[in-house]
Formats: structure tokens, sequence, C-alpha cells
């Protein structure tokens, strides 16, 4: 009798540890999942409070092949070119897509992206290449291209610079015998005039400016009444802007 009560112990024994011991270790299957994506939730957590959207504008400093510096009011900051990174610049008042390759040192720019707090970077996600402000520049017309519409101007320092007249360039001279400003306009500019320009350095191309407004104060050493060229009445700006 009491070996028939051992042998049904043992049965039932090996009956019950293996449900036992399944039921530990989904247990424990479940615990571990349950223990990773807190981990992971808190990682996110952590990435979130050390990230941050941030827009900056300032001065490209330099560039390399991954990331480029913008120089703020306030600081350097370094920034990170993600392979989702747009590049914009507005050309002939039509928005353009560009490449970050296009991104170069005195570049002015707004950056949008992820600030990494730890890193102290940002991500870029949106770079937008602004418009630079207005220059001065004045000088002695050297040169007129009537073809391109043109005029090569050479500074007090001897520094050259060609000029664009736009359609949308505003020329004033200023007439010695009435000795007031009258509107004028590209087929009165010659060489010999002094002048006095504003406008906007044209992308990518050095000493080169796109004229927006030109006051012509004539040639300051010729005889009241005497140019020193004939003008060609029929020359005027057709190009669109460079801008």
């Amino acid at each position: 009798m009491k070996r028939h009560l051992l042998i049904s112990l043992l049965t039932l024994s090996l009956t019950i540890t293996p449900s036992v011991f399944a039921q530990t270790a989904t247990q424990s299957a479940t615990n571990k999942k349950i223990e990773d994506l807190k981990d992971r939730l808190a990682t996110k957590v952590a990435q979130l409070r050390q990230t941050s959207r941030r827009a900056i504008y300032g001065t490209v400093k330099s560039t390399s092949i991954t990331s480029f510096v913008v120089e703020t009011k306030t600081k350097d900051v370094k920034i990170e070119q993600t392979d989702e990174i747009k590049v914009i610049q507005y050309l002939k008042d039509e928005r353009t897509a560009l490449t970050s390759e296009d991104i170069a040192k005195n570049d002015l720019v707004s950056v949008f992206g992820d600030y990494d707090t730890t890193l102290d970077l940002l991500k870029a996600t949106i770079v937008v290449i602004q418009r630079p402000g207005p220059e001065r520049i004045s000088g002695t017309v050297t040169a007129r291209d009537d073809k391109e519409y043109t005029v090569t101007i050479k500074n007090p320092q001897g520094v050259t610079y060609i000029v664009d007249i736009e359609k949308s360039t505003k020329t004033l001279l200023w007439d010695r015998e009435k000795k007031g400003l009258v509107k004028s306009g590209f087929s009165k500019i010659v060489a010999g005039n002094v002048v006095h320009i504003v406008g906007f350095p044209v992308p990518k191309k050095e000493l080169r400016m796109s004229a927006d407004r030109i006051l012509d104060l004539g040639n300051l050493n010729a005889p009241v009444g005497q140019t020193t060229q004939e003008a060609s009445p029929a020359a005027s700006p057709t190009k669109q802007s460079t801008r």
C-alpha cells in the first residue's frame, strides 16, 4: 500500500513540475520585455530632453564634408548635415533647391533643425541661404558693355568691379548746368564718369554686383556740358535680374 502511494506521489510531482517551470519561464520573459520597454522609453525621454527644435541665423564661418560652422551674434554653432537636409535660396525672386555643396564660407544662412545640448550641435534639416544686404561702391567708369549691360568700375583703392545694370535699376544723373538730379539710364553712363552704386553681390562671383540704384555724377574733370564720349541712345537693359 505504501509502495503504491509513493509511486502515485512521484507521478504527480513529475506532472506538476514542468508546468511550474513553464509558468516561471514565461513570467521571466514577460518581465524582461517590460524592463526592455521601460529602458527604451527612458532612453527616448532622455533624447527628447537633450534635443529641441531650434533656428539660428548667421554667417558661415567654415565648411567641411559633413558639417559647417555658423557664426551668430552670441557664439559659433556647429551644424551637422543630415541625410534629409534641404538647402534653399531665392534666386531671381524664385525659390531654388540647392545642395549642401552650395553652402560656402561667408554665406548668410538661416538654419532649422534639432539642437543637441549634449553634443552642442544643430542637426540641420533646412538651410536657407539668405540674400546678402546691400553694398555701396564708388569709383570711375572704365568701360561699358552694351551687349551684357554691364559697366566696369574702378574704385579709389584700385579695385575693379563689374556691375550688372538691371531693368529695375534706378539711375539718377547730376545735371551740372541745372545743378540738380534728373532721371537717367544705362546709355548715359560713359567712361570717365564718377558713380556711386548701391547694389547686391552676385552669388558665387567675386567683385560683381547687381545695381539697385546708381548716382551718376558725370565726368568731374570735363567742362560743363561736355562728356567723354557719345552715348548710345538705343542702349537700354533688357536682361532679367541676376539677383
